[in-house]
């Protein structure tokens, strides 16, 4: 035969649970002024919402106090272990389905800044350019300020937890793309290095020699391109390019046959790319 073992057995006076309630709410106000004026803000979000939980649990106390005394009722609740029967009453039930649920309430996610601080190989800010961060779902973009930092805010706690890939790119510089676990990290400092800043010129004419204006000379592929002037004349600077490597320049006017050229960068001056265009036959 189990044994069993009860606590309802005398019923609990009411004045006890409205005296219970009363210094609930005394106690609780005095921690709720005691939280908004010195905890919240001064500390992280994760200890402030322990501290306000804390708070709650002061409240089912004098709350279920006030349910279970003036309604003169027993809220139950039970459990069997070990063929041995429990049972707990009063506010104490309150309490512990506080407690319980507290662990189901939903977390706040705690949201962190990011600072990249990108300079050049002389410890020099870089003061142009994108940073770029593939995070699990979207990215996210900010351009490089003057003192070289791009400030990402608002980003989730997890994120710093697992590998995260960086984008960087800057022009006069080599683009620099690269997996990192950020942990507690909340500045990154990045190095980039620089790239020869290539020039292009040259003079577009027609068959007898004539200087042709407003052509344009697009480096293919890439966003540099020049136009020529009045003299036939263009140029432009073309970065991330080293010598050896090889680029297509590609000419553009509504009066001419486009005209592809093939070149390979041998010095960062790159003189007399001259292009011969054929005018279009009028239809």
């Amino acid at each position: 035969m189990s044994k069993k073992i009860s606590t309802a057995g005398k019923q609990v006076p009411v004045s006890t649970y409205i005296i219970i309630s009363v210094i609930g709410f005394i106690v609780s106000i005095f921690c709720i002024y005691y939280y908004f004026s010195k905890i919240q803000g001064s500390v992280g979000k994760q200890a402030s919402s322990q501290a306000f939980y804390l708070i709650l649990i002061l409240f089912g106390i004098s709350a279920s106090a006030i349910i279970f005394g003036v309604m003169n009722s027993y809220g139950v609740l039970k459990g069997e272990k070990m063929s041995t029967q429990f049972q707990l009453t009063g506010p104490v039930v309150g309490v512990v389905l506080i407690v319980l649920g507290g662990f189901y309430l939903p977390k706040d996610t705690v949201k962190r800044t990011l600072a990249v601080l990108v300079t050049n190989e002389q410890n020099i800010p870089v003061s142009n350019g994108k940073v770029i961060l593939y995070l699990p779902n979207y990215t996210r973009e900010q351009s490089i300020d003057d003192k070289g930092s791009a400030v990402f805010n608002d980003i989730s706690d997890e994120v710093f937890s697992n590998k995260l890939k960086i984008d960087i790119a800057s022009d006069g510089y080599s683009r620099k793309v690269f997996d990192t676990i950020l942990k507690n990290t909340t500045v990154l400092p990045v190095i980039l290095s620089k790239t020869w800043l290539v020039q292009i010129s040259g003079r577009v004419t027609d068959a007898d020699e004539v200087p042709i204006a407003d052509v344009e000379v697009l480096a293919d592929g890439t966003r540099f391109y020049g136009k020529t002037i009045t003299d036939g004349t263009y140029s432009f600077d073309l970065f991330d390019y080293n010598v050896g490597d090889k680029i297509n320049l590609v000419t553009s006017h509504k009066g001419f046959k486009d005209k592809t050229r093939s070149i390979t960068i041998s010095k960062q001056q790159m003189p007399d790319i001259n292009f011969t265009l054929q005018p279009l036959r009028p239809n």
